[in-house]
């Protein structure tokens, strides 16, 4: 009777280790990586390189497939990859990319945007000056994709929404880059940050409390905050944190609020 009780407990564990584990598959140490459904190349890992102004996209085993540089304005720096695609924006079976740059006023405390739409060999298809932040929808016929460009240079600042009509269609899997909020958010500074960064918020009107997460490039929460409609803004210390690429977001009973990205260097 023990014999068969401890074959059945080896047998028992045996079985529980080999369903339902998580694995450490791969680490893109140093930058911010996604995952893509590219129409004709298939499934790809990119990601996104400030230092280097670039995207590097690679296959599912993790080896390189292409290196893409990015061009960036002048005293600009790059701030997100919104959109990896193939024939979207044109139909030259090139890969395209959508991605954010910005530049930060440090006398008047202000953010400049710049949004741009590139192929792979570098040419430039579409540039929105002011462009922060973007998404693509599915219309009656064809594509669409709705640009909104903010101007925090004037008091109160002001967004425009630019809609420009695709040649491609979009994919399920690219329809919606970033939370279904509808609430955007001024962008955290200094960034990159070293001993403390300021991340300004807003929260809608129903939401009383909620907590602000700062979370590191493995998914970590590594700092909450409780917030409420008292500030509209938050010091975060940060000269105990490691340098490398953060991530935050505002979360409540029935809110969450986009994610956003800043960079810790030492």
């Amino acid at each position: 009777m023990r014999r068969f009780f401890l074959i059945f407990t080896i047998l028992f564990i045996t079985t529980f280790r080999s369903q339902g584990q998580i694995n450490l598959e791969h680490i893109y140490t140093g930058v911010s990586a996604a995952y893509v459904k590219l129409p004709v190349a298939g499934y790809k890992y990119y990601v996104m390189d400030v230092t280097n102004n670039q995207c590097r996209l690679y296959n599912n085993d993790h080896s390189l497939w292409k290196t893409i540089s990015l061009s960036i304005p002048a005293n600009y720096y790059l701030y997100d990859i919104q959109f990896v695609t193939e024939n979207l924006f044109n139909t030259d079976n090139l890969i395209e990319l959508m991605y954010v740059s910005y530049t930060y006023n440090t006398t008047s405390a202000y953010y400049t945007y710049d949004t741009r739409i590139a192929n792979e060999n570098g040419t430039v298809l579409l540039s929105i000056p002011g462009g922060g932040y973007s998404a693509i929808y599915s219309a009656q016929s064809g594509s669409r994709l709705f640009a909104w460009v903010y101007d925090y240079s004037v008091s109160p600042s002001t967004v425009s929404t630019m809609i420009y009509a695709l040649p491609g269609q979009v994919l399920t899997n690219i329809q919606e880059p970033t939370a279904k909020s509808g609430f955007s958010m001024p962008l955290s500074f200094p960034n990159p940050a070293t001993n403390s960064i300021t991340i300004p918020y807003i929260l809608p009107e129903s939401v009383h409390q909620a907590e602000l997460k700062l979370y590191n490039s493995n998914g970590q929460v590594v700092k909450t905050f409780n917030i409420d409609h008292t500030f509209d803004n938050i010091l975060i210390q940060t000269n105990d944190l490691p340098a490398g690429m953060y991530l935050y977001r505002i979360e409540a009973a029935n809110f969450k609020s986009e994610t956003y990205k800043f960079a810790i260097s030492k």
